[in-house]
């Protein structure tokens, strides 16, 4: 059975909503009818996770709960870290599909070279860029570095699939920090996911303080 899959990994330690409308945009732009989240159990390139993957998995659901555009995948926490791109692609791929769509952030795209077997990654994926104004400043750079380690027709058709998303200065490393200094967060995460954090006390939250969403 032939299907394509469009995989939207992160950390998302904790999801925001950046994360959610970056995600809206790219299925709005190709027209998908569903974004697969892939809450990663430790990327290589970072360090552990500021919450358990049982906390962040669960504030990933609370997110999208409702929301038909999306599935949630557990292919990488049920995996030994480090986590790595290829390894998750070939597990899907072996469950019968051979349309894989990987949505990366252009920020990590210029990093691609890098990767674990990132030729086997781009050979087994089409790659689709989200990328937030203003990306074209550094286009012409990132072109040179994908062409030097895949060649320039694999570059190219990376960045032809580049989805323009909306420009929202949020950061879960931003999250993490506020919620430790004790201020509000409010807007920035679905509320279901605030009162998450604050039950669980997560990001350091002190509970004695009131909530962070004030």
């Amino acid at each position: 059975m032939n299907y394509r899959v469009v995989l939207f990994g992160g950390t998302f330690d904790p999801v925001h909503n950046g994360h959610l409308i970056a995600a809206r945009a790219v299925a709005e732009q190709r027209r998908y009818g569903g974004i697969t989240l892939v809450p990663s159990a430790r990327g290589p390139h970072k360090g552990p996770a500021g919450a358990s993957d049982a906390d962040r998995l669960e504030m990933l659901r609370l997110a999208v709960e409702g929301d038909d555009l999306f599935e949630i995948s557990e292919v990488e926490l049920r995996r030994a870290a480090p986590s790595y791109t290829y390894d998750t692609l070939h597990e899907i791929g072996r469950g019968g599909s051979n349309d894989i769509d990987l949505v990366v952030g252009a920020d990590m795209l210029a990093d691609m070279p890098n990767w674990y077997r990132a030729d086997d990654v781009v050979r087994m994926a089409r790659i689709i860029v989200a990328a937030r104004p203003p990306w074209h400043e550094k286009v012409a750079e990132i072109t040179e570095e994908l062409s030097e380690r895949f060649g320039r027709r694999r570059a190219d058709e990376m960045l032809d699939g580049m989805c323009v998303t909306p420009l929202v200065d949020i950061s879960s490393s931003d999250i993490r920090s506020r919620i430790e200094a004790g201020l509000s967060v409010r807007y920035m995460v679905p509320d279901a996911v605030l009162r998450h954090i604050e039950s669980r006390g997560l990001y350091n939250f002190d509970k004695s303080t009131g909530p962070v969403d004030g």
